[in-house]
């Protein structure tokens, strides 16, 4: 009997659970042994959340399901596989219809009949409550910190994190680009010629590259004034937690709002013309970052031809991704 071994562990998991990777490899491999199965293949997402089934080693699983590279799928208990209820049911069907049986040691039930399909039910249930409120505490952990101005991720460009109290200092030759940075744009010039400019002048960088989204996410982060906005990216404006004087400012208030106009000046008056089949909709499987529409220009025979393709801001597009999507589009047989 042909195996794929499903194994996932995120820091909460490990911490609240103790279900590390290793102990999951150990559990996994005994049991295969005692029923004379033999392991194909280990699917390893470490570090991943259960949230979605968005994840490098679970789309490649579902590839190998769908071209029946195995007849079982193992893991120690549902909550590896996903803690969503609705993705947990679709991977049951998906499973079903390649000809795949799930078995989960931890909790011996046949999920091919209906009282174990209930209790599958049952514990993507009890799953999901649990991945709600390890995010409930999270949450409230981190704007505690927030609100006692302490940062709880790596500080801004312009600023050092004092590894004593965990409140943002300003580092004096980072602060000086960004000054230089919010004067240029004062005067009128555009995100892409500053980053131009900054990297003419070789202006500090620890990593990566002057690009004119670097320079706007400067220019649009509060922390700059003294305000920090936690959840800015990722929840809805309401819910965003605004701190004042969290830190000392780098810009004064006037030049902030001048900046605000010289912005929605130069905003591209056709920008947002295209619209993306699946803007707003697709996620970055590195950061988790929604990912936004773009487009390039080419020239073949010396006419111009429009390129729209969709990036996250935060992460260089790369081969990996190429790979990844087209396992998602195979699993789900568009390809």
């Amino acid at each position: 009997m042909r195996c794929g071994v499903y194994v996932r562990v995120s820091t909460d998991d490990q911490r609240d659970n103790g279900y590390s990777i290793d102990s999951q490899l150990r559990m996994i491999k005994e049991y295969c042994e005692k029923n004379d199965y033999s392991i194909v293949d280990v699917y390893n997402d470490a570090g991943h959340s259960g949230k979605d089934l968005m994840r490098p080693e679970m789309q490649r699983l579902l590839t190998d399901i769908k071209s029946k590279k195995i007849d079982k799928l193992i893991a120690i208990k549902v909550d590896r596989l996903t803690r969503n209820n609705y993705d947990g049911f679709w991977l049951l069907n998906y499973c079903e219809e390649h000809d795949v049986k799930i078995e989960l040691i931890l909790e011996p039930y046949d999920v091919s009949t209906a009282n174990g399909e209930m209790i599958f039910g049952m514990n993507l249930v009890f799953g999901q409550r649990e991945r709600k409120e390890i995010g409930a505490r999270t949450k409230r952990a981190m704007e505690e910190m927030a609100l006692e101005k302490i940062h709880p991720s790596k500080a801004p460009y312009g600023y050092v994190r004092n590894k004593n109290t965990g409140h943002l200092e300003i580092e004096p030759i980072e602060s000086q680009v960004v000054k230089e940075i919010f004067e240029l744009c004062k005067q009128g010039h555009s995100t892409r010629n500053i980053a131009t400019i900054m990297h003419n002048n070789n202006a500090c960088l620890k990593q990566g590259k002057w690009l004119s989204d670097r320079v706007y996410k400067i220019l649009t982060n509060s922390i700059y004034i003294g305000i920090f906005e936690y959840g800015k990216y990722k929840r809805k404006p309401q819910d965003v937690l605004r701190v004042e004087n969290y830190c000392e400012p780098i810009i004064d208030i006037n030049t902030w709002n001048a900046t605000r106009n010289v912005l929605v000046k130069n905003k591209h008056s056709n920008y947002g013309e295209h619209i993306h089949l699946f803007s707003g909709l697709v996620k970055c499987p590195l950061c988790g970052e929604i990912m936004s529409s773009s487009e390039s220009f080419k020239y073949p025979n010396g006419k111009q031809k429009v390129y729209y393709h969709l990036r996250c801001k935060n992460w260089i597009v790369n081969t990996f991704l190429d790979n990844f999507y087209e396992n998602i589009l195979n699993s789900t047989g568009v390809l």
